[in-house]
């Protein structure tokens, strides 16, 4: 008789609760850091008197603070319970919201930047997947963590237009409290139902396991976690194929988030109708990340790696293509499904794959610094080509380009270190 997957040791499986946990981490904290930040680009920049270049360093700055944090918000993860890190980053964003909402230039706005970055390093993506390697075993957790990664498709289609709705009627100043106000949501939420492990709620076993007899065949003991140091993949070829894979995803990926709206704008002189094409996009996620894990559980995360960002390549091939006919715009929703779902998705699992869950959260933690980089680099360019040429059409070509790259590397990352890996005790599957 097949197991049930959400009864373990004759009770409910508290994994689920901390699925809709990070669910709701990605549905609040990721879609108002990456997906509505884009919102404000034309209001701050009308308003201050800036160009999009000086702006996007507020990007930039907190990045850099994201980086830098990244490289050692694993470790604090892994010492103290998530659900106290989790809520002191949560708060810190909030508060700089609620500051920046006061700001009268634009390095108050670096300044705030700055510092909401530590936050962010640790609010994002990052909870989500130290849950899921947590409380789900191998077996099933493609599907878990696309599950709890598509809340941030569900957010987007619903927070977008929210908070674009009250900067069109009150002003960026107010957009930013109502973003302030959405985040603190998390709070409550992280205080009270986060748990750091199945340990803590008595469950011995997780969803997704090996059976018994699976386990009797490896030698492994239930519920622990296989796999080589952080250190040890730091000095495989694998690790660094798969680290500038995740790199180059997010060059693309952030300049996506961060200029849609005001190239649509630009394309169609409408800023409801690129804000509304935006939640569109972002909203076939919900499905996206979903599909993308299930894939990856029923094809193998290798497979799915390589051909996921030819998806991403194509939407801006589509994007380039839009601003002579608007029926590229709409070509490329269904393609976003896939491709959009990539930077959030592939890299923690290819992660987990390739290195195992011994020290997840560390190198989860490298992978955002990764991302960070991209994040820096890509709405950079993008906003130096417009205010070079008067278009974002050249980086659109550009960042079709990167995610064929980005799909070799992923494909070099797979069959490198392999003897390597092994010989430290360890064997991908």
């Amino acid at each position: 008789m097949k197991k049930n997957p959400f009864i373990v040791n004759g009770r409910f499986y508290y994994g689920w609760v901390m699925l809709f946990c990070g669910f709701m981490s990605m549905f609040i904290c990721y879609v108002i850091k990456v997906n509505c930040s884009s919102l404000f680009y034309d209001p701050i920049c009308n308003d201050l008197g800036i160009t999009q270049t000086a702006y996007v360093q507020t990007n930039s700055i907190m990045t850099i603070t994201m980086l830098l944090s990244s490289a050692f918000i694993g470790k604090i993860y892994k010492k103290f319970p998530v659900k106290y890190v989790l809520t002191a980053c949560v708060t810190l964003t909030s508060v700089c919201y609620l500051l920046m909402s006061r700001a009268t230039n634009i390095q108050q706005l670096y300044i705030l930047a700055g510092i909401q970055g530590i936050g962010w390093s640790g609010a994002t993506n990052l909870p989500v997947t130290i849950m899921v390697s947590s409380w789900f075993g191998p077996k099933i957790k493609g599907t878990a963590m696309s599950i709890g990664m598509l809340g941030s498709g569900a957010g987007a289609l619903v927070l977008v237009n929210v908070v674009n709705a009250v900067i069109e009627s009150s002003g960026w100043r107010t957009g930013y409290l109502a973003m302030a106000g959405i985040n603190a949501i998390m709070i409550p939420i992280s205080l009270f139902l986060v748990v750091s492990n199945p340990s803590d709620k008595g469950f011995d076993t997780r969803v997704g396991d090996p059976s018994p007899e699976e386990l009797a065949k490896t030698g492994s003991v239930a519920g622990e976690k296989a796999g080589i140091t952080g250190a040890q993949a730091l000095r495989t070829s694998r690790w660094w194929f798969q680290w500038l894979a995740g790199m180059t995803t997010m060059i693309g990926a952030a300049a996506f988030s961060a200029q849609f709206v005001s190239y649509f704008t630009e394309v169609t002189g409408d800023r409801a109708q690129a804000a509304a094409l935006y939640s569109a996009a972002l909203g076939t996620m919900i499905l996206g990340k979903f599909l993308l894990g299930v894939l990856s559980d029923i094809f193998k995360i290798q497979r799915v790696a390589v051909i996921s960002p030819l998806f991403y390549g194509a939407v801006f091939l589509c994007m380039a293509l839009a601003s002579g006919n608007m029926v590229f715009a709409t070509i490329l929703i269904p393609l976003y499904m896939i491709g959009g779902a990539v930077p959030s998705t592939i890299p923690f699992l290819i992660t987990s794959r390739n290195f195992g869950d011994r020290e997840y959260g560390v190198m989860s933690g490298w992978m955002n610094m990764a991302g960070n980089i991209g994040q820096i680099i890509g709405p950079t360019v993008a906003a130096f080509i417009f205010d070079t040429t008067g278009t974002y059409t050249l980086a659109w070509i550009i960042f079709a380009a990167l995610m064929v790259l980005v799909s070799v590397l992923y494909l070099l990352s797979n069959i490198a270190s392999k003897k390597t890996i092994e010989a430290l005790g360890y064997k991908p599957q």
